[in-house]
């Protein structure tokens, strides 16, 4: 089982960025666009499973918390870019809440990647070199995006299908934030 714990956004606050991206799209090189119904923000990647894994996972996920998406930018970086995204804020309790997850990852026995943890949303993948023009263009379109604040409150276990299409996510189990004292 491919699996991954990561969080999803409302649709309301998914709507206008897409909208944005739907405009953006014809005016860049080929790239390989992540659907809407797919965006998440993965806090931990665990790769190929077995099944009992699904049941060890205990994750204390901590305090409930409002955030927004904001900015853009490349990984893994400007001039070799491969992944584009827009980052999500607070970043420190996003990088606390990963942190959290991945340790009742690794308490379940599931060896992580040692990457460090920067809380974004993929928007796409480049398979061929961009020009610079087209990632200014990119930045320029979407360096100021806001999105209304929303409300962070359970982030979710899934199991990951991949087909020619685009990978197919399932969850699996969801793991609630507690509400603020």
């Amino acid at each position: 089982m491919r699996l991954f714990i990561a969080t999803s956004f409302p649709a309301e606050v998914l709507r206008p960025l897409n909208d944005r991206l739907e405009k953006l799209r014809p005016r860049l090189p080929k790239a390989s666009w992540v659907r809407p119904e797919s965006q998440h923000l993965t806090f931990a990647f665990l790769g190929e499973q077995e099944e009992s894994v699904v049941d060890k996972v205990h994750v204390e996920a901590g305090e409930r918390f409002d955030a927004s998406l904001r900015g853009c930018g490349f990984f893994p970086n400007r001039r070799h870019a491969r992944v584009g995204w827009v980052g999500a804020e607070p970043k420190e309790r996003f990088i606390d809440l990963a942190q959290r997850i991945r340790d009742g990852v690794t308490a379940a026995g599931v060896k992580l990647d040692e990457n460090e943890f920067r809380p974004h949303l993929t928007l796409m993948r480049i398979r061929d070199h961009w020009p610079p023009m087209a990632i200014d263009t990119f930045e320029k379109s979407l360096g100021d995006f806001q999105s209304a604040p929303f409300a962070v409150n359970e982030v979710t276990l899934y199991l990951s299908r991949l087909n020619p299409q685009g990978a197919v996510h399932t969850p699996l189990r969801a793991f609630p934030l507690a509400l603020s004292a």
